[in-house]
């Protein structure tokens, strides 16, 4: 729920950061887990599974962005492999960052998945984490998870600003948080949780708002003589959280 609630490459022991963009500063064993994970990508785009059994532990824990677990992905993954490269892709791998721990490492990286349907190309932003263990002097594939990142695809209407004024103020969601201020800057409306968290909000209409990096909506609400006095804040799973106007 956004910042309410709240290939980049490591080495080994003490684990760091490394651009993978630098190429040059990768030690041995990074490259070695940057090559497995390369290697088994590229096995899967070609359909070649020797090389993706190879790499892929037979008792290997998938998971994925809907919460399902797979414990033996070797064995569905030619069914996958049956549907053309275009229906489900990734692109722009990027992000990369692993930690390399003795015989253990773990990999995490972001890329954008597209999917193909009938009129439309559904993106979605996703975060992987991998892990692998050094077996026989090779890096193995053991456990993966994958998860949607907060990113809306909502589209900015136009809408009359200069109702924004009556939503300006403080707003308490619980009173041990703080507080968020809602003000105007440049004709548009922004929230603040202080700390750099602030954002535009986004508008959907003129009182429903959205912010780019979480997939709910706020809508203003009234009293009866028409006075700002707080917000419905609409998760993506149907809850929701009133807000307070408290100032």
């Amino acid at each position: 729920m956004r910042y309410f609630t709240c290939l980049l490459v490591a080495l080994c022991l003490p684990a760091r950061t490394v651009c993978a963009s630098d190429q040059s500063k990768l030690s041995p064993a990074q490259q070695e887990v940057f090559d497995a994970h390369k290697a088994r990508v590229e096995a899967g785009e070609k359909r070649d599974y020797a090389t993706y059994s190879r790499l892929v532990a037979d008792d290997c824990i998938y998971s994925d962005d809907d919460g399902v677990l797979d414990t033996n992905p070797k064995a569905h993954i030619t069914e996958h492999w049956k549907l053309p490269l275009a229906y489900e892709h990734g692109v722009n791998p990027r992000d990369y960052v692993v930690h390399v721990y003795g015989s253990t490492a773990v990999l995490n990286y972001r890329l954008t998945l597209h999917e193909q349907f009938t009129d439309a190309d559904i993106i979605s932003e996703q975060r992987y984490t991998e892990t692998y263990i050094k077996q026989n002097g090779s890096w193995l594939l053991i456990a993966k998870q994958w998860g949607n990142l907060p990113v809306n695809f909502h589209k900015r209407v136009a809408v009359d600003t200069s109702v924004y004024k009556e939503y300006v103020g403080q707003y308490e969601w619980r009173p041990l948080d703080q507080a968020e201020t809602v003000s105007v800057k440049n004709g548009k409306l922004w929230t603040d949780f202080g700390e750099d968290m602030d954002e535009e909000y986004v508008p959907l209409g003129s009182e429903t708002f959205f912010v780019k990096n979480d997939l709910g909506s706020v809508t203003f609400v009234r009293d009866a003589q028409g006075h700002v006095t707080g917000y419905t804040y609409h998760r993506w799973d149907g809850q929701e959280i009133h807000a307070k106007k408290i100032r």
